[in-house]
């Protein structure tokens, strides 16, 4: 009993502090300086990633198409504009520029990871995951986790839920505190039942210092099948609390 107690007080202690941190958390990347003889795209790409971090979408666009005007050879100019696009939710427009990246730098493993993250988003499932794979070919791919992460989007999406785990638990293996993999790999094991693994994998997410509506709904989820009702309430008061207007919330 003292050993259960102790575990939820760990994971509650973990989740609040992850709240409490999440809201300070803030930063923009200073504007490079572009060296002699680079592109004349760069300074674009630099200012456009800024408003990126700032979320100023539209003023983004504007920079990363500059970028694009300035040179477009870039791979990079073309990559920017690329998750401009993506975030502003014009998929089709990502797959282009991603697709223009691709064919100026092939062997760039976040290019090709991007263009088979969209081409999967878009319904085109096998080329995304030929995309995927071709960045993970590369040994030296320091964002293996996020590829691997996509790839089981991917699956997911293409109906192949055998090969969803694998994928997130190699991701894993490249990033022990991958946070996305290990909330996914909670809400399988949730999913199948085995609530003692999903909270294992929420505590170690909650660790990370990571938050958000669906790792809240999730936790007191599995609090509940535990039977640790005072402690999903405690969690379903700060889903309500911190994300007053989520999804989530009307799913409580």
């Amino acid at each position: 009993m003292i050993r259960r107690r102790s575990a939820l007080v760990r994971t509650l202690s973990a989740l609040a502090l992850a709240l409490s941190l999440a809201g300070c958390a803030s930063g923009v990347g200073k504007r490079a300086e572009v060296p002699e003889g680079e592109s004349p795209a760069d300074l674009y790409v630099d200012l456009a990633t800024e408003y990126l971090q700032r979320g100023q979408l539209d003023t983004a666009l504007g920079r990363a198409k500059q970028a694009v005007a300035a040179d477009r050879k870039s791979p990079r100019a073309h990559y920017i504009l690329g998750i401009v696009y993506q975030r502003l939710g014009d998929r089709q427009s990502a797959q282009q520029a991603f697709a223009e990246a691709v064919e100026r730098s092939p062997k760039n493993p976040d290019y090709r990871n991007a263009w088979g993250a969209v081409l999967c988003a878009n319904g085109q499932f096998d080329a995304g995951l030929r995309e995927i794979q071709a960045a993970l070919a590369d040994p030296l791919y320091q964002g293996a986790e996020v590829a691997l992460m996509n790839a089981a989007d991917c699956s997911r999406r293409a109906g192949r839920r055998a090969d969803v785990e694998p994928y997130l638990r190699q991701a894993l293996e490249r990033n022990p505190g991958f946070p996305p993999a290990l909330l996914a790999l909670s809400r399988l094991a949730h999913q199948r039942g085995d609530y003692q693994s999903a909270r294992s994998l929420m505590t170690r997410y909650s660790r990370t210092g990571e938050v958000s509506p669906e790792a809240l709904l999730l936790a007191a989820r599995i609090e509940r099948q535990l039977g640790n009702a005072k402690l999903a309430r405690t969690l379903e008061e700060a889903l309500r609390k911190r994300y007053p207007h989520s999804p989530e919330v009307i799913e409580l």
